[in-house]
């Protein structure tokens, strides 16, 4: 056998570059300017113009009453983002996505760029918002309850259209029995009750929520045609006990809006509206144990602090710890998987 020379053989593979420190910074700094473009796109109603038909720069300007050049500009920014296609000088938007950027569509989710839009302003205070400890967009149930009521619809609504894809896949995860009863607490447009109620035959479904966001619920979903799907009880999660007995309760998306204490609180009164075996569902963001990592879970905590006064993505080791002391039992802890950065505890309550 001879001996192999240096150089000889299958090439190594080469260690994978690391992103340059000033390229990753960069990435960091300027994201709002996507952010920008497509609010801005939004706000000037562009999107319902070429869905109607494919237009060229100059046409949208008209139809928008802007700035052709400003508009040329813009439109380009959306094609170079993947929101738009161009072909020659006109302008196409995906169907696919149409739901989240036209309003009225089937499957609308535009809830998503109002909310957005309303919250663009206050992450340009965070500083101010780090400094003195307050929320700079406070969605409380104080402020629900003592809010102006147009405002508090466009916070429903925008969480229904938010929650809607997310909402069949926790359906599709953790399936219920049919003929049982699905208490969802702070449900605010019921969109999961509501999902659950079409999946599951003879299901009751019962939302109970604030006065004023079960008034928006019924408007969304009588708009909808599932009004009669959902059984509406006004209450405050805080104070007032939960409607039971019950098979099954829901938390979605609450926990992390609360303190640590607090969502115990929560936990025991789910417990005391359970029959005996009852199921219990949380969903919700849970980050890890030391809050940085990933990305999207620790931006989500800092989320949580520009909104509600103590909100954090508590830990799925937190929440099951908390439940192991109010007397469940968890059965799985799951993520639902691209394109949510939520998870799903599953827990049943012991005897």
């Amino acid at each position: 056998m001879g001996v192999q020379s240096a150089g000889e053989g299958p090439p190594r593979p080469a260690p994978p570059m690391e992103e340059a420190p000033l390229r990753r910074f960069r990435t960091v700094l300027e994201a709002y300017r996507q952010s920008a473009a497509l609010l801005a796109a939004h706000e000037l109603g562009l999107f319902p113009v070429i869905h109607q038909k494919p237009q060229t720069s100059e046409d949208v300007a008209r139809r928008c009453e802007a700035s052709p050049r400003g508009m040329e500009r813009l439109l380009n920014a959306l094609v170079g983002l993947g929101i738009l296609h161009k072909h020659g000088a006109t302008y196409v938007l995906p169907r696919e996505l149409a739901p989240y950027v036209v309003p009225g569509v089937e499957g609308d989710a535009t809830g998503m760029l109002d909310a957005a839009g309303d919250l663009y302003g206050s992450w340009r205070d965070l500083a101010r918002g780090v400094r003195e400890d307050v929320p700079l967009h406070r969605l409380s149930s104080d402020a629900l309850l003592n809010g102006d009521p147009a405002s508090v619809r466009s916070y429903i609504r925008a969480v229904h259209t938010n929650s809607r894809e997310a909402a069949r896949r926790v359906v599709e995860m953790a399936p219920l029995l049919p003929g049982s009863t699905l208490l969802d607490v702070a449900g605010g447009s019921g969109i999961y009750a509501a999902e659950y109620a079409r999946a599951t035959p003879d299901l009751k479904a019962i939302l109970f929520d604030l006065p004023p966001t079960i008034e928006a619920a019924h408007e969304i979903l009588t708009a909808e045609g599932l009004e009669d799907r959902v059984v509406y009880r006004t209450g405050d999660y805080r104070s007032d006990p939960f409607p039971g007995p019950v098979d099954a309760v829901l938390l979605s998306n609450l926990l992390q809006t609360e303190s640590a204490e607090i969502g115990r609180v929560i936990l025991s009164k789910a417990r005391e509206a359970l029959r005996p075996g009852g199921t219990l569902l949380v969903h919700g963001v849970m980050g890890d144990p030391e809050q940085a990592k990933p990305t999207a879970l620790a931006l989500h905590s800092l989320v949580m602090y520009v909104l509600f006064d103590q909100g954090q993505a508590h830990s799925a080791e937190a929440v099951s710890s908390w439940l192991a002391e109010e007397g469940f039992g968890v059965r799985f802890t799951r993520p639902l998987g691209p394109p949510f950065h939520t998870q799903l505890v599953l827990a049943t309550r012991l005897e």
